[in-house]
């Protein structure tokens, strides 16, 4: 038999050349693995490294170095959770209204840290956003609830929300919790200041005034008895307390700026040269610059604010946060070929978005329609995925009066962030305010479909399915459900009525509204069901007066029609 050797080895040699081929793919995908990760930890470390040194920068008050370390850090890995704490740290310090949404990054980076929801409620306690603080700390862990943190910072909001009682309870836990904390004991006597009986607010002035004597307190000591002062119109005493303050190493900006208000509404001879005084020390810091020309231009007018911000030296003029106050004020004039020229000129880093929002914001108001729709596109690709940033967008296009703009976003946050329930509440108002009950049902079931459990959710797309006369018979589950998981709520009372009444259960209908309290009653939409349900009773009397309650008041077109054939009934 004749052997073909070239038959055989051809499989050999291809094998051969297979295996050579695959292992060199291989080597090479490892050395490209390799290098991509080398690349990634370069990066890491890179990142680790501008944010250390900025730290560095930071403790000097050096913020214009500080903002040069973050730029690179941010620009190499946006998503670095200690290049975004340092972002959040820095505009705490500088007092930047960013300050609130750097914050957020940061849990929303790091959702299970108690410690950044602490954070996040205390900055928000200064920006007096008392929504996000009550967020922030009703979405800590249980055992986070049992620190002395979470009682400091919940007794800051209970006295901010104007709840005395409830502020002392914290405070008083707090106390318990940490029996030397000075911060803690003049924060009690503070809440103790507010009280009827005049021996335990005396007690608790004498309780600051001692305190004010030690330095670790003194500062907060003093705050809170400036304020009282003030309060009991003892303007002599607040001038004494505020000068103290002012006076004190440890006395922030907006102490400062207190006393200097105070001076002005005493109409003090000190007022002017004490306002020299800061615009000098401002030209020094971008902090101190902003917090100073947003008080000028809330208590003097924004063309005297804009004057003297535009003549600061150009490293405080153009670094954040002072182009905020800047942009406001030209926001303020309406003049839109100067803050166009303004915001084009720069880079705004973490806030770029917001600038380009303010572009579109010029362009639209100087009707340049084709720039302002590729401005706003923009500026959502900017926010997109980020619920710090969407939130500044909705707020600033409300202030705005843009309402399909805001109504874009809003839906974004909704759909994006569900736990964002701020968005949904306020998403599903402004369709109310248009009548748009459709799109209300559209954004109510998708909600609820997250999360069945939800009465509120159950109630509110039960009442529109009623209204639509659509899906009848879920829609009557789900009001009887609700119902019974809140037999006091007044918008589950007047849900579960009406559905009693479509199911033509008159007499039942009527019974549900049996106790429920005369102020729900005053409640327009309260009042436009209770009344229809009343009519329709045969409970003519009644009927009348919450019908013409409802009938002046904003509703849903359904909600009209209804109203307008109870009242045809009467």
């Amino acid at each position: 038999m004749r052997i073909d050797w070239h038959t055989l080895l051809v499989p050999t040699i291809m094998n051969s050349t297979l295996k050579k081929a695959l292992i060199f793919v291989l080597v090479m995908g490892v050395l490209a693995t390799a290098g991509w990760l080398g690349r990634k930890q370069y990066r890491k470390w890179n990142v680790h490294r501008l944010v250390v040194e900025g730290r560095q920068y930071l403790e000097k008050k050096d913020f214009r170095n500080v903002n040069l370390c973050l730029k690179k850090a941010m620009q190499s890995y946006p998503w670095s959770l200690e290049a975004n704490l340092l972002v959040a740290d820095t505009m705490d310090a500088i007092g930047s209204p960013s300050a609130l949404e750097a914050r957020a990054r940061v849990v929303q980076l790091a959702p299970d840290v108690d410690e950044y929801r602490y954070a996040l409620a205390q900055t928000a306690l200064r920006a007096q956003n008392y929504r996000v603080a009550a967020e922030a700390l009703t979405s800590l862990s249980a055992k986070a609830t049992n620190t002395a943190t979470f009682h400091k910072l919940a007794g800051a909001l209970e006295w901010e929300l104007r709840h005395q009682a409830e502020a002392e309870k914290h405070y008083s836990e707090a106390l318990r919790l940490e029996p030397t904390n000075g911060i803690v004991i003049v924060n009690l006597a503070t809440v103790r200041l507010a009280s009827k009986d005049t021996n335990i607010a005396n007690a608790a002035r004498v309780m600051l005034e001692n305190m004010s004597a030690n330095p670790v307190v003194e500062v907060t000591a003093l705050r809170h008895l400036t304020a009282d002062a003030v309060s009991q119109k003892q303007m002599t005493k607040a001038m004494f307390f505020g000068a103290r303050l002012a006076r004190d190493p440890q006395a922030t900006i907006g102490d400062k700026i207190d006393y200097l208000d105070l001076l002005r509404v005493c109409d003090s001879a000190e007022f002017s040269p004490y306002l020299a005084r800061m615009k000098e020390a401002a030209k020094k810091s971008v902090g101190e610059a902003y917090a100073l020309g947003r008080w000028m231009a809330v208590t003097d007018n924004s063309t005297n604010a804009l004057r003297w911000l535009q003549s600061l030296p150009a490293e405080v003029r153009t670094n954040q946060p002072t182009p905020l106050i800047i942009t406001d004020c030209l926001v303020a004039n309406k003049d839109w070929k100067s803050l166009l020229a303004f915001v084009e000129k720069d880079d705004w880093g973490e806030v770029e978005y917001y600038r380009v929002a303010l572009t579109a914001l010029a362009q639209k108001s100087l009707a340049q329609k084709l720039a302002f729709e590729n401005a706003w596109r923009k500026t959502l690709r900017l926010a997109s995925h980020r619920l710090d940033r969407l939130t500044r967008v909705a707020q600033t296009t409300g202030a705005w009066g843009w309402t399909a703009e805001r109504t874009e976003v809003l839906r974004e946050i909704a759909a994006t962030f569900p736990k964002a329930r701020w968005a949904l509440e306020e998403l599903i108002s402004q369709y109310y305010n248009t009548g748009d009950t459709r799109s209300i049902q559209e954004v109510l079931i998708k909600s609820q479909a997250l999360d069945p459990s939800d009465a509120r959710l159950k109630n509110n797309l039960a009442n529109v399915y009623l209204l639509r006369k659509m899906e009848l018979p879920k829609a009557h589950l789900m009001a009887k459900q609700a119902y019974d998981a809140g037999t006091n709520d007044p918008f589950f009372i007047t849900t579960y009525a009406y559905s009693l009444l479509v199911q033509n259960k008159r007499p039942e209908a009527v019974k549900v509204f049996e106790g429920i309290k005369p102020e729900y009653l005053k409640i327009p939409a309260v009042a436009a069901y209770y009344g229809v349900v009343q009519a329709f009773g045969g409970h003519k009397d009644a009927a009348k007066e919450p019908l013409a309650l409802a009938e002046s008041s904003p509703l849903l077109p359904e909600e009209k029609e209804l109203v307008k054939l109870a009242k045809a009934k009467l």
